[in-house]
């Protein structure tokens, strides 16, 4: 099958969505199908960057700090879209994300009579309160940006998540099937308005290139945890850090912890953590170091709470067999072996709960024993199963 898959975000930027896509890609061209990537592209050089089986575009400009291209959805994108589709005789257009790209390709789709299928990443979006009174104007600009009028939904007592989220929304109801990794987000999605049944396909892991490692008894003598996301509010990095802080405070040295990711909060992290010697901070790693990382911990820690529907991280843990820690039971979703829920989502909490792993280390072997048992979901062949169903509806 000819696929195009839409992004509207750097791929090379670490997130759940990217990595997700990029595993997406790589499971499909595994299993003999035609993937067709486009994305915007960084730095200098023609507008459109045909190469092979991607298109790169080079957005108008993109928003600082948050590391958002923004390609509005004009004449020239609709028509480099249509040619490439055309060129590449795409069957399906699988928008994963809800800009003006995304809305682009949905327009060329309509026009060529492909079917047009959404992955939702988030519907969860969250913002700082401060914000609202710029929601009127973002709105302005983003229907502008798309080329398309938002729905007025009250989807959350915020002003800028709930325009966010009628954002998501919108693009949803053009598609003609919509994809959500869990369940739980599924049901929101009903509930907001998307009629018909939503397909339940949970994020794949088609990269283990170099073989998991059971977790060994010495690995989880002093163990380590590792704490992998956009170092952003939503992800929680201080509280986590508040907690680990708290956790050795009562019981020095008793292990370690790994901060990886970029993001507004990272100044703030290597702040507070300062001084702390269990406490390594990395800022931004590829994606290959971030699995070394992985394999080298004990468990990896999830700390969102309210924002996700299923993280990456929870898929790449389980595929690398190890236990999730987590915070959010909304996440439990694929974590039935390999999670720790903590009794609370605070710092107190989350400091408990890391002070019980560290104390009984057999938990964690436990944990990483579950995670071989999980992980089948995340498989690639699951995964283009389940996706080639939804393509063909």
């Amino acid at each position: 099958m000819r696929i195009a898959v839409i992004s509207d975000y750097f791929l090379d930027y670490v997130g759940g969505a990217q990595t997700s896509m990029l595993q997406q890609r790589l499971a499909l061209t595994e299993a003999g199908h035609d993937v067709l990537m486009v994305s915007p592209t960084r730095g200098r050089g023609a507008r459109f960057q045909p190469d092979g089986a991607e298109l790169r575009i080079r957005p108008l400009f993109t928003l600082p700090g948050l590391q958002l291209p923004v390609i509005p959805n004009s004449a020239s994108i609709r028509a480099e879209l249509g040619r490439a589709f055309r060129e590449h005789g795409v069957e399906v257009v699988h928008v994963q994300t809800e800009f003006g790209l995304a809305h682009a390709a949905a327009d060329v789709a309509a026009e060529l009579g492909i079917p047009l299928v959404h992955t939702v990443h988030t519907f969860y979006w969250a913002s700082e309160g401060w914000n609202a009174p710029l929601a009127p104007l973002l709105r302005v600009l983003l229907q502008r940006i798309l080329h398309s009028r938002l729905p007025r939904l009250t989807l959350s007592p915020r002003p800028v998540d709930s325009l966010l989220r009628n954002l998501t929304l919108a693009m949803s109801l053009r598609a003609d099937v919509v994809v959500s990794p869990s369940a739980h987000q599924a049901r929101d999605l009903t509930a907001a308005g998307v009629q018909g049944e939503i397909a339940i396909v949970p994020n794949p892991i088609a990269t283990p290139t170099v073989p998991s490692v059971p977790l060994s008894a010495e690995m989880v003598r002093v163990p380590s945890f590792l704490w992998v996301a956009r170092c952003e509010a939503v992800k929680r990095p201080l509280v986590f850090a508040e907690a680990a802080l708290e956790a050795l405070r009562t019981r020095p040295g008793s292990f370690t912890v790994d901060f990886v990711g970029d993001g507004s909060e990272l100044a703030a992290l290597r702040k507070m953590t300062a001084g702390e010697p269990g406490i390594r901070v990395h800022g931004s790693l590829t994606h290959e170091r971030v699995l070394a990382i992985m394999d080298a911990s004990s468990a990896v820690v999830l700390t969102s709470l309210g924002f996700d529907n299923q993280p990456m991280t929870i898929a790449e843990a389980v595929s690398r067999e190890r236990g999730v820690l987590y915070c959010d039971p909304k996440l439990k979703e694929g974590l039935g072996n390999a999670g720790y829920l903590s009794k609370t989502p605070d710092a107190m909490g989350l400091a408990d709960a890391l002070t019980e792993l560290s104390e009984d280390p057999t938990l964690l072997l436990r944990l990483s024993e579950g995670a071989a048992r999980d992980r089948e979901l995340f498989g690639p062949q699951g995964y283009v199963r389940l996706i080639l169903g939804a393509y063909t509806r």
